[in-house]
């Protein structure tokens, strides 16, 4: 960074007055800026930490509009002050061709260019490659500061905008420092639609992939609370889905939550699955917390992250009572109607009954929360009836039993989605070979990737190598994210104008349809996204079709990976999995930690992480220490030091869980010396609810009446295999004590009974002597 040390002094007072061209209003708001010292240090525009922002307010313009409102920001990100200076905006010619990336501006001499001769010379030039349209004065701009003011403009004086001229124009801005030794501009761009495409018949195709997943606070599954508070806005989602034809990228952790508390479900849960189990609107599941396939390709993982199971979720959860079938009859007749209901007669239609788990494998009841092989299911008890081996009704007691138990649903029933399409996402512009072949691997014959990692020929539903891709527009995203997540008014309207300008030229250029791939942390990051994604998407050019209406092309693959340090962090927390599940060995259901580890992990590896702008070193440094505590969640309370007054007492040992499960251990403890006796040295069974204490009382006697000893204390497993906590407990003893006290305590008693007799021999003298 070149930092510049002026000698002369600053301005008491900074320019607080506005100069624009004539009729031109410019409101500016700003934070309070102190006066610098002479010595202060000031930023040079050059040193990259001066950023500079400007957008449009409204992202169209039309012919019923008089004038147009432009915002500008500046914002300084080092730790000197941004001099004061200028800011003006010109507008250049119309846009060609289909992309409104940023187009360069004309090169303009400082010393002959009229629009730099003078900052007080407010008459629009007219350079045929550019129009100044306004200038506006900032004052200096203190370190981790920004200024930012909004700029009036007639549509009178942009001459480019006419009847006959619709379609995308640029908006430069240019800031300078006022007495910079430099005359380097600090420029920044925006696209500014008017009226909407140049051809009045223009036209796009646009389809949108919309995800529904959980704020980035949901490290693992989500709480009947969570799902509370998340329900809404994913309905909302869907409904946005459902009326632009959509396609919904679904975490699976919403469906499994949902199906894993079963009737403790919320109720517009319980309505949203139910809603998106029809299939109505076109879906596809995301991995569990949208783990990247990219970043575990890159990770050298030979398959997709898998949960390690669910009963740490379907512990909360409660299902209903499922009746038994009434035996029916052979010799009676059916009922042909009954019959030839889709799903078997089952209530609600659907697939057949005995096809709902065709494929299923043998789930091991330990690991899934599922009844023991061979045992029938409430399902299994439902059709029990079409069963071949079952005679008669077949039901026989033990089966009419099990049904009657409300069972939770096994790890297939959880994850089933079969209306869903098999895709897989992939992090915007990271996925390569590898990451082709993890998907196929794992059944996926459809990956969605960003049009920045492939070359594409023709339509955007393409096929790629031995699969096919849905192709969605670099560009369109990165505006779509933009006006979704960025941090000012300023920024999200810039983001509002490159999605605008993108749609409007591309319909220009007849291209041959657009894929929009929502960003997935901005839709969880933001409130009420689906206002956002209508105002952005609902143009009178953009038609809104099924995917499978897109045009067919062509797309070959340009390999990209994600980032190094990225990638080394997610390999290190995937590599220290099997530390942290050392802890299961005290839990009384070690499965629990089993599948709310993999849930972590899974969540980790999402996509969110994998934006150049998200700190996600501060979030696996985060991750590592939660996977501490989780490893030490059962420990010993740390007790200095213990105090053994008389020849015996209890020394209290606490022991702390502080996992999110019930723990069972045992206790062992052992002297340092011979100068303690434990007439107990191991306690078994010792029962810890979920975050919480139990104290041990120790029985300890002493050998000697004064000395300093210790206990060697040990929490383990109760098949002593592992051990969770050890520690060193100093014991003073001091028996002494206990001997001179009692001692005491006897002398003062033969004290007071002596003179009890003493007193009583006395008063009887005297009453003799008076008789």
């Amino acid at each position: 960074m070149r930092i510049l040390r002026r000698p002369r002094a600053w301005a008491a007072v900074f320019f607080t007055g506005m100069l624009v061209a004539s009729g031109v209003s410019l409101p500016v708001s700003h934070a309070q800026t102190p006066t610098p010292s002479p010595e202060a240090e000031v930023a040079d525009v050059e040193s990259g930490l001066i950023e500079l922002v400007v957008a449009p307010e409204s992202a169209v313009l039309s012919n019923s509009d008089s004038e147009a409102k432009f915002r500008v920001l500046i914002r300084n990100t080092g730790e000197a002050t941004a001099p004061e200076g200028s800011v003006e905006l010109r507008l250049g010619e119309r846009i060609t061709g289909a992309s409104a990336r940023l187009a360069p501006e004309p090169a303009a001499d400082p010393a002959t260019d009229p629009a730099t001769d003078s900052a007080t010379d407010t008459t629009p030039t007219t350079d045929p490659a550019h129009t100044r349209i306004a200038t506006v004065q900032v004052e200096a701009i203190p370190g981790g500061k920004e200024q930012s003011a909004t700029v009036t403009v007639p549509l009178t004086d942009m001459p480019q905008l006419v009847d006959t001229s619709h379609g995308v124009y640029p908006l430069y801005a240019s800031y300078v420092a006022s007495d910079s030794s430099s005359e380097t501009r600090l420029t920044a761009f925006s696209p500014l639609v008017w009226g909407g495409p140049a051809r009045a018949d223009a036209a796009l195709d646009l389809t949108s992939i919309v995800p529904l997943v959980l704020p980035a606070n949901v490290q693992s599954m989500p709480s009947r609370a969570q799902l509370s508070d998340a329900v809404p806005g994913l309905t909302a989602l869907v409904d946005f889905a459902a009326s632009s034809q959509s396609v919904l990228a679904i975490d699976p952790r919403i469906i499994t939550a949902i199906r894993g508390y079963g009737t403790e479900a919320p109720r517009e849960a319980s309505e949203l699955l139910a809603r998106l189990e029809t299939g109505a609107v076109p879906s596809f599941l995301l991995q569990f917390g949208d783990a990247d396939p990219a970043a575990q390709a890159a990770a050298g993982l030979d398959t997709l992250l898998q949960p390690a199971g669910f009963e740490f979720i379907t512990r909360f959860g409660a299902w209903e009572v499922v009746e038994p079938a009434e035996p029916t009859d052979p010799t009676e007749p059916t009922d042909p109607a009954a019959s030839s209901e889709p799903g078997g007669g089952e209530p609600g239609g659907g697939e057949p009954a005995e096809d709902k788990r065709a494929g299923d494998e043998p789930v091991d009841a330990d690991a899934a929360g599922a009844e023991p092989a061979g045992a029938k299911s409430a399902d299994d008890a439902k059709t029990g009836a079409e069963d071949p081996q079952a005679p008669g009704s077949g039901l026989d007691a033990e089966t009419a039993e099990t049904a009657e138990e409300p069972l939770p649903p096994t790890a297939e029933e959880l994850m089933a989605w079969p209306r869903g399409l098999a895709a897989g996402w992939p992090a915007p512009g990271q996925a390569d070979g590898k990451t082709l072949t993890l998907l196929r691997d794992a059944g996926y014959d459809l990956a969605v990737l960003n049009s920045d990692n492939v070359r594409l020929e023709g339509g955007p539903r393409a096929a790629l190598g031995k699969g096919s891709a849905l192709v969605t527009d670099a560009e369109l995203d990165a505006a779509v994210r933009l006006a979704l997540s960025g941090s000012t008014d300023t920024e999200r309207a810039l983001g509002e104008a490159q999605a605008a300008a993108r749609l409007a030229l591309a319909a220009d250029a007849g291209v041959a349809g657009l894929i929009l791939g929502v960003d997935r942390g901005a839709v969880a990051s933001m409130e009420r996204p689906e206002e956002q994604l209508s105002k952005l998407m609902d143009r009178r050019w953009v038609t809104h079709v099924a995917h499978g209406a897109q045009r067919e092309g062509v797309a070959r693959l340009i390999p990209a990976e994600p980032g190094e340090d990225r990638v080394e962090l997610l390999a290190a927390a995937f590599e220290n999995e099997p530390t942290v599940l050392e802890a299961r060995s005290v839990l009384v259901n070690p499965e629990y930690l089993d599948g709310y580890q993999r849930m972590r992990l899974l969540t980790l590896f999402g996509t969110r992480g994998a934006h150049p702008d998200t700190d996600f070193e501060a979030a696996a440094s985060r991750f590592a220490k939660r996977d501490a505590e989780l490893h030490d969640g059962v420990r010993l309370v740390d007790t200095k030091r213990a105090q053994l007054v008389g020849g015996s007492t209890r020394i209290p040992i606490q022991v702390r869980n502080s996992l999110p499960f019930d723990a069972l251990v045992t206790l062992e403890v052992a002297p340092t010396s011979a100068a303690l006796l434990l007439p107990e040295r191991e306690f078994r069974d010792i029962e810890l609810p979920e975050d919480s204490s139990e104290r041990v009382l120790v029985p300890v006697k002493s050998r000697v009446s004064s000395g300093e000893s210790a206990l060697l204390l040990s929490v383990t497993s109760p098949d002593g295999e592992y051990t969770a906590s050890t520690g060193r407990l100093e014991v003073a003893i001091s028996t002494t004590v206990e001997t001179v006290a009692i001692a005491i305590l006897a002398s003062s008693a033969a004290l007071l009974f002596g003179f009890g007799i003493w007193r009583s021999v006395r008063r009887r003298k005297s009453l003799s002597t008076r008789e």
